[in-house]
């Protein structure tokens, strides 16, 4: 028998307290799916060392370890994590939603907010495991690369920095846009029952000013990251196919995991951006007042 959840957690963080357990069990399996992925590489490097040195079949036994491991954890994690999120989402939106009302907000910000409550649960069902991906690629491919050459692990451990900044920066101004776009869906359901050519076009506008801000600011973070890997890059490929009497196996290995570390850089300006919105969405959320600020009197509208 299904129960209506209490609205007692008037709280984002609140309401996921009770589940915070079986949260943790599914992002235990996320982790342990990307540790097998990890592998992959490494597994595969024997692999060909193996079969290239005339050792046979018995070389592929580790990456088949790897590979049913993995299946096996993927298949019960996607089972049980979407069945637990569409839980949770009943709890966050049907709580938020009465409390708002309650408060005076309006239908248009009532409905805007459920709307992005989903989006939270979608951040934490999907977002953040890819977020997860993401570090434990960057952090794992170059603990791995140190096995095989710690010159080249050093070069992307060198990158680290800079691309840091530069997304730091980027978060402050996407959290900025984020909040300027959420004011403007939350006047969505208003400016449709207006109804009013005038009021219809400046709403649209609005949202597209703010989205292509957006798109511009993730797209400058991205080509001067994209840059900086590319030097790099180029040096630990230069770096690992110089090493003496090197294997193809432990080639293919390195190369890989410096390939995982670039899609980590790549991937950084869009979980920056994911971020920020969900800490703008879980302000939303969480508030029982009904008012939100004009998005058109922002200072950055005029950058």
């Amino acid at each position: 028998m299904h129960t209506i959840p209490e609205d007692g957690a008037a709280t984002l963080l609140g309401t996921l307290r009770p589940y915070r357990w079986r949260i943790v069990f599914t992002y235990a399996l996320t982790l342990l799916e990307n540790v097998f992925e990890l592998l992959y590489p490494f597994a595969i490097g024997v692999a060909i060392n193996g079969l290239i040195a005339g050792s046979g079949w018995t070389s592929l036994g580790p990456l088949g370890a790897v590979w049913a491991a993995h299946i096996a954890t993927g298949a019960v994690r996607q089972l049980y994590d979407t069945r637990l999120f569409t839980k949770i989402y009943t709890a966050v939106a049907g709580g938020m939603v009465r409390r708002q009302r309650a408060a005076g907000a309006s239908t248009s910000v009532a409905a805007a907010r459920s709307a992005m409550a989903r989006e939270a649960m979608d951040f934490l069902e999907f977002d953040l495991p890819g977020i997860m991906t993401t570090v434990i690629g960057l952090f794992g491919g170059i603990a791995m690369l140190f096995l095989y050459d710690a010159v080249s692990g050093a070069i992307m451990a060198g990158v680290i920095l800079p691309i840091a900044a530069l997304n730091i920066a980027y978060g402050r101004r996407a959290l900025a846009l984020n909040t300027r776009l959420n004011n403007r869906h939350e006047r969505e359901v208003d400016a449709i029952r207006d109804g009013h050519r005038r009021r219809l076009y400046a709403h649209y506008r609005a949202l597209a000013r703010w989205r292509v801000m957006l798109s511009d600011a993730q797209v400058r973070s991205w080509s001067t990251a994209a840059l900086l890997s590319l030097g790099a890059v180029s040096l630990v490929i230069l770096q690992v196919t110089a090493q003496p009497g090197v294997q193809a196996g432990d080639v293919f290995a390195a190369l890989v995991y410096v390939m995982t570390v670039l899609d980590a850089f790549q991937n950084a300006p869009i979980i920056v951006h994911q971020v920020s919105r969900l800490i703008d969405i879980r302000r939303r959320v969480d508030r029982d007042t009904p008012g939100a600020e004009d998005a058109d009197k922002s200072p950055l509208t005029s950058s």
